[in-house]
């Protein structure tokens, strides 16, 4: 027997485990499939809200913010009592906030002495619902950082001006 006459065996073989086993087999991947899309679908109408984010700072310092990040995710800078800046997109998850930013000086500062320095705080990330795909982050004297989520360019900490009709 050569080659190819166990290449037929081989072949045979296969096929009657395919006529045997063909139809479990298919209704096995099928299952799956289904399976896959129902905890996708499930995921995403009971999930929680996942995706990119916008960053927008608010400066509340004496000093200009060169650049900050959120859990890498890169900020844009603002001038000193400055802010309203945004960026796009990024995807900020998880329990805690590791906010990293950068503090520039104006000309004055500069003369005076203080120089560029880099600064640190870990603190919890609020909880962020549905719809809520902007990063407010208020950087306040003393080294504090607040950070609240909300569904438009209005941060949860700032008063909104009166709506005319």
């Amino acid at each position: 027997m050569g080659f190819f006459g166990r290449l037929d065996k081989v072949d045979g073989a296969i096929n009657r485990g395919y006529a045997r086993w063909g139809k479990r087999l298919w209704w096995g991947v099928g299952l799956a499939v289904v399976l896959y899309g129902g905890w996708i679908l499930c995921a995403s109408i009971w999930g929680p809200p996942t995706g990119g984010v916008t960053l927008v700072i608010h400066n509340e310092l004496d000093r200009p913010v060169l650049g900050f990040s959120v859990n890498g995710v890169a900020g844009p800078n603002a001038f000193a009592h400055g802010g309203g800046k945004t960026t796009c997109c990024g995807n900020i998850s998880g329990k805690t906030a590791e906010v990293i930013w950068t503090l520039s000086t104006t000309r004055a500062q500069y003369d005076a002495g203080l120089r560029k320095e880099v600064r640190k705080v870990t603190m919890l990330l609020p909880k962020r619902e549905w719809g809520e795909n902007d990063l407010h982050v208020h950087f306040l004297p003393g080294d504090k950082v607040l950070l609240g989520w909300s569904d438009n360019a209005w941060s949860p900490y700032e008063k909104r001006p009166a709506v005319q009709k």
